[in-house]
């Protein structure tokens, strides 16, 4: 009888543990303007337990897998700082947007700027050419 209470305890516990686990942002986003998250393969949740959610999808540009992640942009954070710690420090203009870009030596590249509020990070598996970074980030709404 104890193990079944224990049992029926841990099975309660952690039903309540992994629905509290947000299942998709619960605040405004952006996506490319022709597509939805469904047809890029859904959220995933990408920050670690206990932290401040912070949400991904995958997408390509110019056939380049890439991961944007989003969330809120925290208060007081300036981009510029953020971005320095990424080591992005290549400037591109998308339309007012200011994106850094850093290129690691094995190629990957990561972009970050803000928009609608938000802090955008966006990883490349290889180079993206700065037109591209710019298009694509264009078309976020």
């Amino acid at each position: 009888m104890v193990l079944l209470v224990a049992a029926g305890g841990w099975a309660a516990w952690n039903y309540f543990k992994a629905s509290s686990i947000p299942k998709e942002p619960d605040y405004k986003t952006v996506v490319p303007k022709d597509k939805t998250v469904s047809e890029l393969g859904g959220w995933k949740l990408i920050s670690p337990p206990g932290k401040e959610p912070v949400f991904a999808y995958g997408d390509t540009i110019d056939g380049i897998p890439i991961s944007v992640s989003q969330q809120p942009l925290p208060a007081g954070s300036q981009v510029a700082e953020i971005a320095q710690k990424f080591n992005a420090t290549d400037k591109i203009d998308a339309d007012g947007t200011t994106v850094y870009v850093g290129t690691s030596s094995k190629g990957p590249q990561s972009a970050i700027f803000t928009k609608n509020n938000l802090l955008v990070l966006i990883k490349s598996e290889s180079k993206v050419s700065p037109v591209s970074w710019s298009n694509y980030v264009k078309t976020l709404k």
